[in-house]
């Protein structure tokens, strides 16, 4: 889980009532050094945790994931060629937090929308559920515990959902590598801690590029500021790319 709110709060609050740090009450997360299983506050099952807020309040990734069918419907309906502005849209949607396992997910699936709606051939009723399931398979925290940003391999599932990859295929295994370790170059040379929306940013970034040179369908994408450093306490500011002084 990642600091943030849900559209589950106990209180009944959205999302937007409750816009950072822990889903129930909005206190600080804290992070263990070793995982322990923990009861979800919101499911009630017992699952590996990697923090809780200082309240001892837990939300495993998939009740943090839960509004994928509200993202996906969206996603499914929309004409939005440029994937940076779909991303930003997505992000206002019921269920999205500031931080949060979710965005593992709406990358890739951000940018199958953008592929298919530039002209590439896909089957959106298929691999945007598809690339849901996949990027959930990323736990929440796996950029500080298992050393790779879940943006950066969700644009690795974009690539390897249009490449048609598989660990078997010989040309087609090495393409969604490439755009992972493309993205996680350009996020280290940034820096920490970790921002869902920057990283996420960035993957689609690099992934807009790579579309083009790769698979011949390039995405057009925007880079608006951001809107978000106001609610980000980890922010780093003018480090940040799409830092915007006035963000809210």
């Amino acid at each position: 889980m990642q600091d943030n709110t849900s559209c589950c709060c106990e209180n009944g609050g959205s999302s937007k009532e409750r816009p950072e740090n822990c889903a129930v009450c909005g206190k600080p997360l804290v992070y263990f050094s070793e995982e322990k299983l923990m009861q979800c506050h919101i499911c009630g099952k017992m699952k590996p945790a990697n923090a809780a807020c200082e309240d001892g309040h837990f939300v495993c990734d998939e009740c943090h994931s839960s509004g994928g069918a509200v993202v996906l419907d969206y996603l499914l309906n929309s004409s939005e060629r440029d994937p940076m502005v779909l991303f930003l849209q997505v992000c206002q949607l019921d269920g999205v937090h500031l931080h949060g396992p979710e965005h593992h997910s709406m990358v890739p699936c951000v940018l199958l929308t953008a592929y298919r709606n530039c002209g590439g051939e896909l089957d959106l009723q298929t691999a945007l559920p598809e690339g849901w399931k996949r990027g959930q398979k990323l736990a929440g925290g796996a950029c500080g515990f298992l050393g790779v940003c879940g943006a950066a391999s969700g644009a690795g599932i974009f690539a390897s959902i249009v490449s048609g990859a598989t660990p078997l295929t010989p040309r087609q295994w090495a393409i969604p590598q490439k755009l992972t370790a493309a993205c996680l170059e350009a996020m280290t040379k940034i820096g920490g801690p970790r921002c869902c929306k920057r990283t996420g940013r960035i993957a689609i970034e690099c992934a807009a590029q790579f579309s083009g040179k790769e698979f011949g369908v390039p995405l057009p994408c925007s880079q608006p500021k951001c809107d978000y450093s106001g609610r980000n306490r980890e922010c780093i500011r003018r480090r940040c790319p799409f830092f915007a002084p006035t963000g809210s």
